[in-house]
């Protein structure tokens, strides 16, 4: 645990030493006012929470691949990865940490675009079973850290990662069902969307909003944390075998 908060200090020490790592946050306006734009000129109220998850959501995600999933590979390239690696104590809690840091900072863009809706809109849709709706953002925001784990050591071991973590932002988008539910895409691809933990978080956030009872909330929650831990542990595996081959062949450079 001593690691774990030593990870979480040092990487908020750093975002205040170079707040560029929050550009991120300047990108939520654009989706925000595209999303809402549509719903409001289309004279459809009804799909108003759609467009102030959608965002939410997203912002989440761009954390987790813009800033999360860098917190290794920017270690590799200011050469601190091999000091961490001859540390007596293994450091994975501090990295768990730092990237546990990075998406509680995740949670900004549902402010922005509640903020940025009032503002630019005069709309913001009303949330009908708070409890769930916040029990559903805190497992998102969990399960997006394990998933930034894996993701991270996936960056630290291709040297294309970039072009992998590109790639994937828009089919997470569609599958995961952040602005058109799952139900609505083609029947083939609805099976993927099981294994995203975003498309539970999006459809119970839907429900939280709705005036209509949230059926099921508790094993919708559990599996975003099921999927969450999953993504954790397999992280963590990964990370372990990563750093100990790194050491077998005496260098953290790519291959």
């Amino acid at each position: 645990m001593r690691l774990f908060l030593s990870g979480v200090r040092t990487q908020f020490w750093l975002v205040g030493r170079q707040p560029d790592d929050l550009l991120s946050l300047c990108t939520i306006p654009f989706t925000v006012v595209m999303m809402l734009s549509i719903v409001m000129h289309a004279a459809r109220p009804d799909l108003v929470a759609n467009a102030f998850l959608a965002p939410t959501l997203i912002g989440l995600w761009g954390f987790a691949t813009g800033l999360a999933a860098e917190v290794l590979v920017g270690e590799r390239w200011v050469r601190a990865l091999e000091l961490s690696m001859a540390a007596p104590s293994a450091m994975h809690s501090v990295y768990l940490g730092r990237i546990t840091a990075v998406m509680a900072l995740g949670v900004v863009p549902l402010g922005e675009t509640w903020l940025l809706g009032k503002v630019l809109f005069g709309v913001t849709p009303a949330v009908h079973h708070l409890g769930v709706f916040w029990a559903a953002m805190a497992a998102s925001v969990f399960a997006m850290t394990g998933t930034s784990l894996l993701l991270a050591t996936f960056m630290l071991l291709s040297r294309n990662s970039h072009h992998y973590l590109n790639f994937l932002g828009f089919p997470i988008y569609v599958l995961s069902g952040v602005m058109v539910p799952v139900q609505y895409l083609p029947e083939f691809l609805r099976p993927l969307s099981h294994v995203i933990f975003l498309s539970w978080s999006a459809d119970l956030m839907r429900d939280a909003l709705a005036v209509a009872p949230v059926l099921n909330a508790g094993w919708r929650l559990l599996a975003v944390v099921a999927l969450g831990a999953a993504a954790l542990v397999a992280g963590r595996v990964l990370l372990a075998v990563a750093l100990r081959r790194a050491r077998e062949l005496g260098t953290v450079t790519y291959a």
